[in-house]
């Protein structure tokens, strides 16, 4: 009741945003469709504002004036649009009424574009694209890919695809609670939290990637985070001295150490239980005049190794390992009760056992029968700590599993990871590692409850992150988002969805792309698109002012520059301002420096809230995220003069939506000087 309560006082407020007139094929006259953000009906249960993500609500964003059609549980209805209109009622107060004929209202866009950001991101419910709404409504592939540009609005899709979810399947139940979202960090968890209440719907389950490996490891390690990771890889990828760590995160981010580890898993599969006969050995002789004790075959080592190939084939290895222990217990307790007997019989006589015969016989049979249990402990004892520990320490097994692909310096690699496993401290690298083969060894926790999951920022996981989203949700249906022009780690392969996919292996799969970006003006899209080398991104067309590199050798002038730079930026109207540095370590260093005379605040690995006003942060927790203004500390060849940091530099310009300023020594980065001049100004 208090949900629908809510429903009405926002439709009082904003009833509709939009009216179509269409005219189904075959009837004459035409249906006027009012579209809102609610469904809402007269007392006689007659509609009068159908929710956007009604089938026929499809046409106001899919169809100019002319022919169109939808798809509803009937089928494909045809017919013709005569009218299409725009409307924007605020606070219940009409302040914009727009017919048009071509895509939703450029008008509207545009106006909603150049107006400054709140501190959480909103629907853009009125303003959906059509290409955007292909990806929102699409329902016929277990997989969908998304590669949209920056600023193509691809996490406000998929926030709205969620909505469409919960909107198309409401008939079977599902809710928010069975749509599970991956983020990029918990500051991104809380900057999207207001879209879905907008659209009259309860929030989605959010986590990080880093979350669930918490759970999936269950305390067995202690590991770095993916934002320490980040800063270590960020802050030392040019020391020597730190270069089997940066050779080893490099190889562990490659399709050939996820295929290393399937051949692992293959080859422990054949080679972890090595099959012997379970054998009766030993007897307690109470009678001198009885025969010579014979070891006797309780259970044959090929029953056994039938068992393990055969019934249970279709466990994990280590469920499967402990699911023949039990069979093999189960099947000695006919030769233990037969003993069991023979033993009563034979010391009834014995004078000594007199009235305690039951009580001996179990006694003397659980002796003769220690070393069975200890043949049965030896041959199936599993462990996946140790098998992961064995990969590294065995250099030999490590190169026959990677075969030709085998890294260099693999035994440097090895021994390094051998000493943070002892140690029980992980990489981040590592943690991924050990979590995807525990879960192809042991059976991954079950997700059954998830009906669909998101995965957003998707060009930062890597093969093995991957597998581990297999494992999970394998059946389960998932719309991923990502730029791999935006892959922020470094030492990261490009792998791309084709690559992803063959991971994922799902039943049917589409890969839907996003090539305009709506966040930045055309200034700073002309700017950014050149640091990619010709990438052909559209923009819409919103001006504004030319990109400014402000050079100044001095690092202290250049703070003050900075500060006098801001404070400039705070007299044209507050907005966000987001001043963005390599590491978190350099974003630490700049707020000591400006926090005293600025009210800034600096955004930690450890924030989860985000905040509107003036934040430092380290482009990596950038992800996601938009500013009215950016400001890039540190835009020097130090700091962007590797090839890796192309689209690390890349991401951090296309944070900002009006104005972009980027702070150099005279040592500027090589990517601004591939850059026409013509397209940015010089301070």
């Amino acid at each position: 009741a208090l949900r629908q309560y809510t429903k009405l006082e926002r439709l009082e407020l904003s009833p509709y945003f939009g009216r179509i007139d269409f005219i189904e094929k075959g009837l004459g006259d035409a249906e006027e469709i009012y579209i809102g953000i609610s469904s809402f009906f007269d007392e006689k249960g007659n509609i009068l504002i159908y929710d956007w993500r009604a089938p026929i609500s499809g046409i106001f964003y899919d169809f100019e004036l002319g022919s169109a059609h939808y798809l509803c549980p009937e089928g494909i209805i045809k017919g013709k649009v005569s009218l299409k209109r725009q409307y924007r009622i605020t606070r219940n107060q009409l302040e914009l009424m727009l017919d048009t004929d071509i895509n939703i209202g450029d008008e509207i866009l545009q106006n909603i574009l150049s107006s400054n950001t709140d501190e959480k991101m909103h629907n853009i419910v009125t303003t959906i694209q059509k290409e955007q709404n292909r990806i929102i409504r699409d329902e016929n592939h277990q997989l969908l890919m998304v590669q949209g540009v920056a600023g193509s609005g691809k996490t406000s899709i998929a926030l709205h695809r969620i909505a469409w979810l919960l909107y198309q399947n409401r008939d079977s139940n599902m809710t928010a609670g069975n749509i599970l979202i991956f983020s990029p960090n918990t500051v991104f968890n809380d900057y999207i939290s207001n879209v879905l209440p907008e659209l009259g719907e309860e929030n989605m389950q959010q986590t990080t990637f880093e979350e669930y490996l918490e759970q999936i490891t269950e305390n067995e390690f202690a590991f770095e985070s993916a934002a320490n990771h980040m800063e270590y890889v960020l802050s030392f990828l040019m020391q020597k001295d730190q270069r089997i760590r940066l050779r080893s995160i490099a190889y562990k981010s490659t399709m050939h150490f996820y295929e290393l580890i399937n051949n692992y898993v293959a080859y422990l599969d054949q080679n972890a239980v090595h099959f012997e006969d379970i054998i009766l050995e030993e007897r307690v002789c109470h009678n001198p005049n009885d025969d010579p004790w014979e070891n006797e075959v309780l259970i044959p080592k090929g029953h056994i190794r039938e068992m393990y190939n055969v019934d249970y084939a279709s466990l994990p290895l280590a469920r499967r390992i402990e699911k023949l222990k039990q069979r093999l217990y189960f099947l000695i307790r006919t030769p233990w009760q037969k003993r069991r007997l023979e033993l009563e019989k034979e010391i009834s006589d014995i004078p000594q056992y007199k009235g305690k015969i039951k009580a001996y016989s179990r006694l003397f049979v659980y002796q003769e029968f220690k070393s069975v249990r200890k043949q049965i402990e030896t041959m199936l004892q599993f462990d996946s700590y140790q098998a992961f520990l064995d990969l590294f320490e065995n250099t030999g097994l490590f190169a026959g599993m990677a075969d030709k692909y085998l890294p260099e310096q693999y035994e440097d690699i090895c021994a390094h990871t051998v000493e943070r496993i002892r140690k029980r401290f992980l990489g981040y690298e590592d943690i991924s590692a050990y979590s995807y083969l525990k879960g192809a060894l042991a059976g991954a926790p079950s997700m059954s409850r998830i009906h669909h999951v998101v995965i957003d920022e998707a060009q930062d996981y890597t093969p093995v992150q991957y597998g581990i989203f297999r494992q999970l949700f394998p059946q389960t249906r998932m719309t991923l988002l990502g730029d791999f022009n935006q892959t922020i780690h470094p030492l990261r392969d490009d792998i791309g969805y084709e690559q992803v996919a063959k991971i994922l292996s799902p039943v049917s799969k589409i890969e839907l792309q996003l090539t305009k970006g709506y966040r930045s003006t055309s200034e700073i899209v002309n700017f950014t698109r050149h640091i990619l080398r010709g990438s052909q991104i559209e923009s819409i067309q919103r001006s504004g002012d030319k990109p400014q590199l402000i050079l100044e050798p001095d690092p202290g002038t250049q703070v003050e520059k900075l500060i006098s730079d801001i404070q400039e930026m705070l007299g044209d109207g507050l907005g966000s301002i987001g001043i963005i540095c390599k590491t978190a370590r350099e974003s630490e260093k700049l707020y000591d420096k400006i926090h005293r005379r600025l009210n800034v605040c600096l955004l930690t690995k450890d924030d989860v809230n985000f905040s509107r006003g003036i934040i430092v942060l380290p482009v990596y927790l950038a992800k996601g995220l938009e500013f009215d203004r950016v400001v890039l500390f540190g835009a020097d060849s130090e700091n962007y003069g590797r090839e890796g940091d192309r689209k690390l530099f890349y991401t951090a310009c296309t944070r900002a939506l009006h104005k972009l300023h980027l702070f150099s020594n005279t040592d500027i980065s090589p990517f601004i000087k591939e850059i026409p001049e013509e397209f940015y100004d010089v301070v």
